[in-house]
């Protein structure tokens, strides 16, 4: 009777709305500091999978895909000296929509390389983009690189070490493990991109990626099998003209996942949020470096103030700002910040004056895709669907949810993987398509 009077629940908006709710402040429960995030300014469009960063007290929201479209739009605020940051505005566009690019800044430019756009990103990019920040702190044009890299990368991060631009991992058709660079020119342009002969100790693919001035961390990224994610995490040191030198690992997440961000603070790492399968985490890790830069145990500190995936995390001071994202419910366009205590934890950042906020309403996801399910699998954590579109069949993989041959249903854009075996069915398909939102469309 409760099951059913859930069911009922969760099929109405309101209720629904609700529910969420109680279930992030569930998960927070048990937690010293819970009341630790608040808002400021949130960004003009709702943006996953862009590219965030700041400079010199601006920071940069870039490119992304709100739900349906891949964006070249790019936004730009202030940080201000309470914390806040002031209004969000229109910045430069870039030449070419693109989202879950890797984007990094170096000697007052900005890089955007590689990423996806097209239908669910399946329009691999090889180019790589470039901006000046200007006195005011605003971007001139982008400006298209004359040298590509060497293979198309979506998901893939990008740093800077020494007098390179370096692009690790990302998707190419298949999960790359394989890094290449390219040499920085005084006037900012790029060299012609080399691939490394050092690789990376497994595939990673939209994974967290942290530097520091002496190090450079890599955790997480979606497994090759079983729709999971990795909990894996390696590091080397930064040494110049260092381009060989070996991936160590270190010890790993307790929970597996892609589309998280790891960033560095003082001597700690945090990995944020991101997801597995169709599960959202609001789970923070973090874990102490050695004086070698060795990574130790990882632990969980203050949580998220929602489960989110791909979003953007910017670092200033004491201060942590959580920009953008998505999660079963939208795309969301909110600002969150806190500030790191001494602990390994998170606590309020902003004067007391401020409230502490729930979590921002998101921009409805829209599920651009309907079918009608001709096989169902029930594969445990998820549910693997054959439907038929009007234009053919494929598959689709989603959190696990009654369903049945004959059922109609709507589906987000999700992700594309290829070659794709799934341990629980002991089977492999050559095209899925991993949804985060999936609903049975029901006729009264």
């Amino acid at each position: 009777m409760l099951r059913s009077a859930y069911r009922a629940a969760i099929r109405h908006p309101t209720l629904r709305m609700i529910l969420a709710a109680c279930l992030t402040m569930s998960s927070m429960a048990g937690h010293a500091a819970t009341q630790v995030w608040q808002q400021s300014a949130p960004l003009i469009t709702a943006r996953a999978g862009a590219g965030v960063l700041a400079v010199n007290g601006m920071f940069y929201a870039i490119g992304g895909v709100d739900g349906v479209h891949f964006l070249n739009s790019s936004e730009y605020a202030v940080l201000q000296a309470d914390g806040t940051l002031a209004a969000w505005r229109e910045g430069s566009a870039l030449n070419e929509a693109r989202g879950f690019f890797g984007v990094t800044a170096h000697n007052n430019f900005i890089y955007a390389v590689g990423g996806g756009n097209g239908p669910n990103g399946s329009n691999l990019l090889r180019s790589v983009e470039r901006a000046a920040v200007l006195a005011d702190g605003t971007l001139g044009s982008w400006q298209r690189e004359s040298q590509p890299l060497r293979l198309p990368r979506r998901c893939a991060k990008a740093v800077v070490m020494g007098d390179y631009l370096y692009a690790l991992g990302g998707y190419s058709g298949a999960l790359l493990d394989n890094v290449e660079r390219a040499r920085l020119h005084e006037d900012g342009s790029l060299g012609t991109w080399e691939l490394l002969k050092q690789t990376l100790t497994l595939p990673r693919y939209i994974h967290g990626a942290a530097q520091t001035s002496r190090h450079i961390y890599l955790a997480g990224g979606h497994a090759q099998r079983g729709g999971g994610g990795e909990t894996a995490v390696e590091w080397r040191a930064i040494r110049q003209d260092d381009h060989d030198a070996e991936w160590l690992r270190a010890p790993a997440l307790h929970h597996g996942r892609y589309g998280l961000s790891l960033l560095a603070h003082g001597d700690r790492l945090y990995a944020l949020g991101g997801l597995s399968g169709a599960t959202f985490h609001d789970v923070i890790e973090t874990s102490r470096t050695g004086a070698d830069g060795a990574p130790e145990p990882w632990r969980e500190t203050t949580p998220l103030p929602l489960p989110l995936a791909d979003f953007g995390t910017v670092v200033v001071g004491d201060r942590l700002y959580v920009i953008g994202g998505t999660n079963r419910d939208g795309y969301f366009n909110s600002v969150f910040v806190a500030a790191f205590d001494t602990q390994g934890g998170l606590r309020a950042a902003l004067n007391s004056e401020q409230d502490n906020a729930p979590p921002a309403p998101a921009q409805r996801l829209q599920l651009p895709h309907a079918g009608v399910i001709t096989q169902a699998l029930d594969g445990g954590t998820y549910i693997y669907l054959e439907v038929d579109n009007g234009d053919g069949r494929e598959w689709l993989a989603a959190a696990r949810m009654e369903l049945r041959a004959g059922d109609r249903v709507r589906y987000s854009e999700g992700i594309l993987m290829h070659d794709f075996f799934s341990k629980q069915l002991q089977r492999r398909f050559d095209v899925i398509r991993f949804v985060g939102k999936l609903e049975a469309v029901t006729t009264d």
